[in-house]
């Protein structure tokens, strides 16, 4: 198999510094879903939606984010294949350390959380469009869908996913840069799970908020 010739530490850069992005642009995506469970009839939901639905700055940044993440999966899909087939053969005495297990399930971690990400980006400009309960506001779709149960459990396996994702990822980016060692590596795990747990505990509280009617 060809591939493009590019060094890898290149690849490994642009995974970490789009994985980087991706992860504070999480940190504002649950940030405004928690608008949700404000008791305001969606008055400040469907105002950010709606501003970010006809904003031609925001438009610009959809296609920038979602560039981002096509970019960040296949980056690294492809860094898997250019590791793989430089030891075809692999290892005499496997490899236990952390960081080498860590990697494999981010790989398939990250094409299920892209799976996911795909029937959600359709589904919210379907709904944009209004080719997807038209009648309804943002506010009302997000009620009606985090209210059915399979839905409702699905989005919450999916933030578990993208937990884990984020839990070694975080360490990952600081390991690329050179600032993961002895003496901050544990604190930076500490941060890395701290931020992940908080992001998808706000995006699932969302959810639980909505179908218990809180």
């Amino acid at each position: 198999m060809n591939l493009p010739k590019i060094h890898s530490i290149s690849k490994k850069i642009l995974v970490a510094l789009l994985g980087a992005f991706l992860s504070i642009f999480l940190l504002f995506h649950a940030s405004a879903n928690l608008c949700i469970l404000r008791n305001d009839g969606g008055t400040w939901y469907n105002a950010f939606c709606d501003f970010m639905g006809t904003n031609y700055v925001i438009k610009v940044f959809e296609i920038v984010l979602l560039g981002a993440l096509l970019l960040h999966i296949v980056l690294t899909i492809w860094l898997a294949i250019t590791n793989k087939l430089a030891r075809p053969k692999g290892y005499h005495k496997p490899q236990r350390s952390k960081t080498h297990t860590g990697s494999k399930l981010q790989i398939w971690s990250g094409i299920l959380i892209f799976a996911c990400l795909l029937l959600h980006f359709t589904d919210f400009y379907f709904v944009k469009l209004g080719l997807i309960n038209g009648e309804l506001n943002f506010y009302e779709q997000a009620h009606q869908k985090f209210q059915i149960p399979h839905i409702a459990i699905s989005y919450l396996v999916f933030f578990v996913v993208v937990w884990f994702h984020m839990r070694h990822g975080f360490a990952a980016i600081f390991q690329t840069f050179g600032l993961y060692n002895y003496k901050y590596g544990k604190a930076i795990e500490i941060i890395g799970i701290i931020y992940a747990t908080v992001i998808c505990l706000m995006f699932a509280s969302v959810v639980i908020g909505v179908y218990f009617g809180l």
